[in-house]
């Protein structure tokens, strides 16, 4: 083979060895599409800039009249106290009230729930002659109660029981919307826990259109808050 010849074909063959291969491309790289930004909705400000919570009066002394007197001893019954430590702790404040009607031969009227077997709580347990009705929270609502008060000349009634915000609360209003005068003994009511017989209380003496705010003792046709200790029947 001439020599030329020869020298062309290993330089083709150094030609193609030294070539690169064909480039790759490369992929671009995909750019995710940003998304839209969505302004955060504000929470908006709590409506409390400052809560007041109202003053109740302290309660007062009361003199009751033993003749248009009356005691309601509302829903103090193993359905409703007993599971309520307020109430059991107002047991013996609301027996001795219970004493000092019955020694001023004043009438003692009862409530219960018409929860099936419950029964009154044999501290404060009705005596013979005593009459007792069944009610929900207003003991008004399908009862004698009215006629039961009526009967006994009663003007001024003076109330305890449970629960504050249930028995005592309706009841009372039904007093007063009734035209009997209320004295509530406050260390003789009580619920499940404290706050709703605080709350009770400043209800009691603000009711719409018998309103005593300021607990005038024996305000006719109102509430007067009292404990019973400060109850005396005259």
């Amino acid at each position: 083979m001439p020599l030329h010849r020869s020298a062309a074909i290993v330089l083709a063959i150094l030609f193609v060895g030294c070539t690169p291969p064909p480039a790759v491309a490369t992929p671009t790289p995909t750019v995710p599409t940003p998304q839209p930004t969505i302004a955060a909705t504000p929470v908006p400000a709590t409506a409390n800039p400052a809560v007041t919570v109202p003053t109740i009066p302290a309660t007062v002394a009361v003199e009751i009249p033993v003749k248009g007197a009356a005691l309601l001893v509302l829903d103090i019954t193993t359905a409703v106290c007993t599971p309520r430590p307020p109430c059991v702790t107002s047991l013996p404040k609301i027996a001795a009230l219970i004493k000092k009607a019955r020694d001023a031969k004043v009438p003692v009227i009862y409530s219960e729930t018409t929860a099936a077997g419950a029964s009154i709580l044999p501290e404060v347990a009705p005596q013979a002659g005593e009459p007792s009705i069944k009610a929900s929270s207003d003991k008004f609502f399908n009862t004698n109660l009215d006629q039961l008060l009526k009967d006994r000349g009663v003007e001024n009634a003076v109330v305890v029981g449970s629960a504050s915000n249930g028995a005592v609360l309706y009841t009372t209003f039904g007093l007063n919307l009734r035209g009997y005068t209320a004295v509530v003994a406050v260390d003789g009511i009580s619920a499940n826990v404290d706050w709703p017989t605080n709350f009770v209380q400043w209800q009691l003496l603000n009711e719409p259109g018998f309103t005593n705010a300021d607990n005038k003792p024996l305000d006719k046709q109102h509430v007067t808050l009292s404990t019973t200790d400060k109850i005396a029947f005259k």
